[in-house]
């Protein structure tokens, strides 16, 4: 049985990799999705690779890491925290959930091979989250699509430009891995807003930045994130940036190219072997 809806692939096509486009999905009873099989997943990654954070946050100073001496795989096997969100990062490294995440993007090969080439760097995440638990405006440098498995969520997804993401955000993710975006309240009329329940998948573009938030019950979603030989070199010329400033020379802004920056990409990462960048 496919895992995912052909015809909402070929759907999306249309859509992929500009815009926000919708899937529909067949992993809502997939057992390694269910709460017993994430909790066994979230004893068996690495301790910091689940985060349990405050699930409420109205901003993104306040979505901070919860510290106690509890491991959050015991409120996941309970049916999910009550009042925090848990992340499992990187559950790829766990076998059957990279066959799983593999036979997805096998199925999505079709329309992502055509317009970005294979799909490199393969991760995962699963977030079991609180009812009304609130995701902080953020961005993500990497092609995501999020399964809804149990629960609803509202997804706002926005263009990643200005005035929403500039030139110095995205340097400061490639830099030092910051990616909290300040919220104004003007932003959220202006949002492409998708209400997504079981069965539901979106696709979130390269850097869109977005916020999340859960519905009445505990949700459960599946994040499954990649890059591509573009997106690599967007984060190579990005990282360079900050050498040709000081050379008097301008500095790349993927928000005002189409294209992919080949040439500075190259220069970064020699830059980079010799200690420059």
């Amino acid at each position: 049985m496919s895992l995912i809806d052909f015809p909402s692939v070929h759907q999306l096509a249309q859509r992929y990799p500009r815009e926000p486009g919708r899937l529909r999905h067949h992993l809502a009873a997939e057992p390694l999705l269910g709460y017993a099989a994430l909790a066994e997943a979230a004893r068996a990654l690495p301790r910091q690779q689940v985060e349990r954070r405050v699930h409420d946050a109205a901003d993104a100073a306040a979505f901070r890491i919860i510290e106690n001496d509890a491991h959050p795989a015991d409120a996941i096997a309970a049916g999910g925290a009550a009042s925090a969100w848990v992340m499992l990062r990187y559950i790829e490294q766990l076998p059957e959930y990279r066959a799983l995440l593999e036979r997805l993007l096998a199925e999505l090969a079709p329309m992502i091979g055509p317009a970005t080439g294979p799909a490199l760097d393969i991760k995962g995440f699963a977030f079991i989250s609180a009812p009304g638990t609130r995701t902080p405006f953020h961005f993500d440098a990497e092609y995501n699509i999020l399964f809804q498995i149990a629960g609803d969520k509202v997804f706002a997804a926005y263009p990643s430009a200005p005035p929403f993401l500039d030139l110095a955000q995205r340097e400061a993710y490639h830099r030092a891995g910051e990616n909290m975006l300040e919220w104004r309240a003007e932003y959220a009329a202006a949002g492409n807003k998708h209400l997504l329940a079981p069965g539901d998948a979106l696709f979130v573009p390269h850097a869109a930045p977005h916020w999340v938030r859960a519905g009445d019950a505990p949700s459960i979603s599946l994040s499954v994130t990649w890059q591509s030989r573009k997106s690599r070199a967007v984060a190579d010329a990005l990282s360079l940036n900050q050498l040709l400033r000081r050379i008097g020379l301008p500095a790349y802004d993927p928000s005002a190219s189409s294209g992919a920056p080949w040439l500075r990409a190259a220069a970064s990462r020699a830059g980079q072997r010799i200690g420059l960048v």
